[in-house]
């Protein structure tokens, strides 16, 4: 009888699933111990479940080995929240593309042996990659060679059984373009190989060589530039040196550029423009770092100044509080003196009322005195306090009034940098248009052009277009002029702010400080506490010379004659 067909069964990754293979999984050590969350499992294994789709991992949020190896998963998808993964096996599935990796950062060993995949991408996040296995899929091209240099910390690669190791000379071309490998094919690489390989390939190789060299060249400029900007940005000057709000200006203005270089006319009266432009720009940089350079120093020297009022009340205050330490110290060398002679005399005789009562009197003043020691203590450093917080609080206003003054010179003449540049612009026009009327008037037929006819034919386009022109550089100039006020009105008023804030939260801190430490002194280091246990000291002595007047007594009544019965007490004796 012929079998009946089972298509087989997919099974689909729930929280239960991951829970119970957690608990299956455990090392042999441990597996008294019951997984019940999900982010204590750091290693989990998911194969041959005829798995399609990768899902529900998110709770796994510090799991650092994953397996979905065996399985019919079709995308990489849905790894996000694994990000101290540091070992992915994928191999053996039905992956077409590498993707979705790229929060992935601490991935240190890849597996995608067995899939689909032709071309290797979606790698870049992985820059502790160092085991990658690619064998057995669709990938034919060799760009994947040049790709791979880029991962600095790769020693093993796997790439046996796609089509493109089938090419001649494949295996040297990867020696000698991914030099950092140790291992291929997980056999290891002999000097001999990986000379030979540099060898045959020692002339493409420079090339590469040559062209990575440009390339971090360019990456390096950009990333000064990057860095200028930043650092000019604290200025609130980025883009005003050199020409760059000129060359912004004309950023999107394909009119203006057209106009600029009608003839030889518009093309010096544009360069003269561009010139004085950016000599009035350069001025207000130049301006712009120097107000900079003031505002700092006024800041470095409020901290100094701050820094040295704190420290001094610091080292006064230390003083204040540890006289509170020696205090208590001296009470309790009073207190042990006063209990160590109580003691003595207990020996020879009882401690009578009178004595108890003097103990009780000194050890009730000696308390009280300690408690209105700390208090005045108290009030002082309070005192002390109210004074530094006072003073740095005048000294802040002091220091709101300079910035406030310096912020509003710049300011001021900022506007009137932009104004000027303003009026340059207005200028520039106005000695435009004759120059381009006069151009349009005199233009043969045969160089007109469609720009041209458009704004000869069209008294009204004509005019809208020099307009229109001229209403973007000033719109320009006005939104750099809002950026640099908003931006360092934005920072004084920040900065002011938390200057109050930070003062306050350090004064409300110190004064917890204070209370905390008088507090422990009272609670749990203070006299009524040392009173307290001298006075258990005192009834454990009472308590002996009770017991030892008692076995007195008894040996004594043991000593009389005739029994127990007998008239004749203890007082009689």
């Amino acid at each position: 009888m012929l079998q009946t067909y089972q298509p087989k069964k997919h099974e689909v990754v729930t929280k239960e699933l991951l829970l119970s293979l957690a608990n299956e999984q455990q090392p042999r050590r441990k597996r008294k111990r019951n997984i019940n969350s999900l982010d204590q499992v750091q290693e989990i294994r998911l194969e041959y479940r005829s798995i399609l789709k990768i899902d529900c991992l998110w709770p796994l949020s510090n799991l650092v080995k994953l397996k979905l190896n065996n399985n019919d998963i079709e995308k990489i998808e849905n790894l996000d929240s694994l990000v101290h993964l540091c070992e992915l096996d994928l191999s053996f599935n039905k992956i077409k593309k590498i993707e979705n990796l790229d929060n992935l950062k601490m991935i240190h060993v890849l597996s995608l042996y067995a899939n689909e995949i032709e071309v290797v991408e979606g790698l870049d996040s992985m820059t502790h990659l160092s085991i990658l296995s690619l064998g057995k899929n669709s990938i034919f091209d060799l760009e994947h060679v040049l790709y791979l240099r880029k991962f600095k910390e790769l020693q093993s690669l796997q790439m046996v059984g796609n089509p493109c190791t089938e090419r001649s000379g494949y295996t040297s071309y990867l020696l000698a373009f991914v030099p950092q490998l140790v291992y291929y094919g997980y056999k290891m690489i002999s000097s001999k190989q990986r000379e030979d390989a540099a060898e045959r390939h020692r002339r493409a190789l420079a090339n590469v060589l040559e062209a990575e060299a440009k390339k971090q060249k360019e990456l390096e400029v950009v990333q000064h530039q990057e860095d200028k900007v930043a650092q000019l940005s604290k200025s609130y000057v980025e883009y005003l040196d050199e020409d760059c709000l000129f060359d912004l200006m004309y950023e999107n203005d394909d009119d203006g550029k057209i106009l600029a270089k009608l003839n030889q006319e518009t093309e010096v009266a544009n360069a003269q423009y561009r010139q004085r432009f950016s000599a009035v720009c350069h001025e207000l940089f130049e301006l712009g770092l120097k107000e900079d350079q003031k505002r700092r120093a006024e800041i470095d020297a409020l901290n100094s100044v701050v820094e040295a009022s704190i420290c001094a009340a610091t080292i006064k205050a230390r003083k204040i509080m540890d006289s509170v330490q020696s205090k208590r110290a001296e009470i309790s060398v009073r207190i042990t003196q006063m209990l160590r002679e109580a003691a003595i005399s207990a020996e020879d005789a009882d401690l009578d009322d009178e004595t108890i009562d003097q103990i009780d009197k000194l050890a009730k003043q000696l308390s009280n005195e300690f408690h209105a020691y700390v208090n005045n203590v108290w009030k002082k450093l309070m005192r002390e306090e109210t004074l530094l917080h006072e003073q740095i609080e005048e000294m802040s206003k002091m220091f709101e009034i300079n910035i406030n003054d310096m912020v509003s010179a710049f300011l001021e003449l900022a506007q009137d940098f932009f104004a000027r540049l303003r009026s340059l612009e207005t200028e520039y026009n106005e000695t435009l248009v004759p120059i381009v009327v006069a151009f349009l008037g005199a233009v043969d037929e045969e160089d007109k052009t469609p720009f041209l006819i458009s704004i000869i034919d069209d008294k009204d386009a004509f005019n809208n277009c020099l307009a229109g022109s001229h209403f973007s550089h000033l719109q320009v100039i006005d939104d750099r002029q809002d950026r640099m006020l908003n931006r360092l009105k934005d920072w004084q008023a920040t900065f002011l702010k938390n200057l109050v804030d930070d003062e306050i939260e350090r004064s409300r801190s110190r004064i917890l400080e204070i209370s905390h430490y008088l507090n422990y002194h009272r609670e749990n280091a203070t006299v009524a506490k040392i009173l307290g246990q001298q006075s258990s000291q005192l009834e454990h002595l009472s308590e002996e010379h009770e017991e030892d007047l008692e076995e007195d007594q008894d040996e004594a009544k043991e000593a009389l004659p005739g029994d127990n019965d007998s008239n004749v007490t203890l007082i009689d004796l």
